[in-house]
């Protein structure tokens, strides 16, 4: 059984993508923010409601920019994820583009759950997105959605 999750892409007016280090991962890992689905929540809703948990930021600071039509799916190397009293054996990420319209003094990381977050450029992905896989899919994502990439 894989889990349901979003991930969004946000960029900036630079052109820079927001990245955040959990405090799970080592510091030179990054990812965008993302989480799980809550019951009963739309895709869309859960987008919003965990790049707000996450970074503080809220809805009205984000302007819809598109949906990733195909989830990605990811499979655990060994069945890890035990959520609501269920064993999963990977993830599946449906992925969501937003234009960042707010300032950067309203980002504030949630402490206990995100160290630190960075804004990179398209070609600076290639940096913090380290994980298997994790920056082909990320680009594969944000050049479909942003069609200009």
């Amino acid at each position: 059984m894989y889990r349901k999750g979003v991930s969004a892409l946000i960029i900036n007016k630079n052109d820079e993508f927001l990245l955040v280090n959990l405090e799970s991962f080592e510091d030179k890992y990054f990812a965008v923010p993302g989480g799980g689905i809550e019951q009963g929540e739309t895709l869309e809703n859960a987008a919003y409601r965990e790049v707000y948990e996450e970074l503080g930021i809220a809805k009205t600071s984000l302007q819809f920019a598109g949906q990733s039509n195909i989830p990605i799916k990811f499979k655990f190397k060994v069945i890890k994820m035990n959520h609501d009293s269920k064993d999963y054996e990977g993830s599946e990420k449906y992925f969501f583009g937003f234009r960042f319209i707010g300032a950067d003094n309203e980002i504030k990381p949630k402490d206990g759950e995100v160290r630190a977050y960075k804004w990179a450029s398209f070609v600076q992905l290639k940096d913090y997105l380290l994980f298997d896989e994790q920056l082909k899919n990320t680009q594969e994502k944000i050049k479909e959605i942003f069609t200009d990439f």
